[in-house]
């Protein structure tokens, strides 16, 4: 595995123009080898999440959140202008059709819950035009609450390339408690 090597702001710059090589490594390093998925599509969820927990401190938000719609995997990178958005598409393109429909199962889950989440705020605004009170708070921190679950699997299917099993913390209790005593015992 490489990774990125930082360029030093006070060496003197050298050509402007970027060269070819450097352009398709940068293009290589957003998809990830794991999974062959780009994380910075899960910033369009990552930023909804932001936005609806922010909410009941930042009304000027509120606009985002209204506007806001889902994008699919490949119309984000077709719009986007990050070298390597060719190659995030070429990867999704070549990827196991198993791994990519329990993918888009993912997303489609997060586009439900983010679509949901949009729809109470804007009816409770619509009900009280006020970002802070007690129903709107209670509105985004569960709606918050359900898309960081969720955008956790779709983290786990890019870094990892599969579902990681999470225990819950009763379970990891369990685990440790049980298995510190068998050890002991």
């Amino acid at each position: 595995m490489t990774y990125p090597v930082f360029k030093d702001i006070d060496a003197p710059a050298r050509d402007t123009e970027t060269s070819a090589e450097e352009i398709a490594r940068r293009a290589e390093a957003i998809v990830n080898p794991a999974s062959g998925l780009a994380n910075d599509y899960l910033n369009l969820f990552n930023e909804i999440v932001m936005l609806i927990e922010q909410l009941p401190a930042m009304p000027e938000l509120i606009e985002d959140i209204l506007t806001w719609r889902p994008v699919t995997y490949q119309a984000y990178f077709a719009k986007s202008i990050l070298p390597g958005s060719v190659s995030a598409l070429e990867a999704y393109a070549k990827l196991d059709l198993s791994f990519r429909r329990d993918f888009e199962t993912v997303v489609a889950d997060l586009d439900r819950r983010a679509v949901g989440s949009v729809v109470a705020i804007r009816r409770q605004y619509k009900k009280q035009c006020d970002t802070a009170s007690p129903a709107m708070i209670e509105i985004c921190e569960r709606a918050g609450s359900a898309l960081r679950e969720v955008l956790s699997t779709a983290s786990d299917l890019v870094n990892h390339g599969r579902r990681i099993e999470r225990e819950s913390e009763q379970e990891r209790a369990d685990r440790l408690i049980y298995g510190t005593l068998r050890r002991v015992g």
